[in-house]
């Protein structure tokens, strides 16, 4: 013998739809992921500059940030994920 308030309930009242939160955590994702891709393509930018004043022997302007030739060519190899 069934209940009255078996009948009543749905498969989508007992247990919510695995759809239900992946808007939430796709939004985060592609937020995420586009960060990611931002911070790389800023060291890749800065290191490429960081190797271009470096290889025109500036000694003034590396002075001015505090590194040397060798410490800028060295920062400079480093691939774009790697802090």
């Amino acid at each position: 013998m069934s209940t009255p308030i078996a009948h009543s309930l749905s498969f989508r009242d007992v247990a919510p739809s695995p759809l239900s939160h992946s808007k939430p955590r796709l939004s985060g994702l592609i937020a995420g992921t586009r960060s990611t891709v931002g911070r790389w393509f800023a060291r890749f930018r800065q290191r490429r500059a960081l190797r271009e004043i470096a290889e025109r022997n500036d000694f003034h302007l590396l002075k001015d940030i505090g590194v040397s030739q060798e410490e800028a060519l060295q920062e400079a190899d480093k691939p774009f994920w790697r802090r």
